[in-house]
């Protein structure tokens, strides 16, 4: 699978918080953040019925319309 890079910005407090579940569970910050999105879309579609023609791709992103 391919990755692309993605730039965000966080709080200094989000990233230290960040930072220290890491270390504790020998992880990566990527990993960590791929893993907490993964979770959090499996949470929020849960119970949801989406369209596949309901995402529409706009500069190579898909945006859900």
């Amino acid at each position: 699978m391919r990755m692309r890079v993605v730039s965000f910005k966080l709080d200094d407090e989000l990233l230290q918080q960040l930072d220290l579940y890491c270390v504790n569970n020998k992880t990566t910050r990527s990993e960590a953040i791929r893993e907490a999105i993964k979770r959090y879309l499996r949470y929020k579609r849960k119970g949801r019925v989406y369209r596949k023609n309901s995402v529409k791709e706009k500069n190579n992103v898909k945006v859900r319309g």
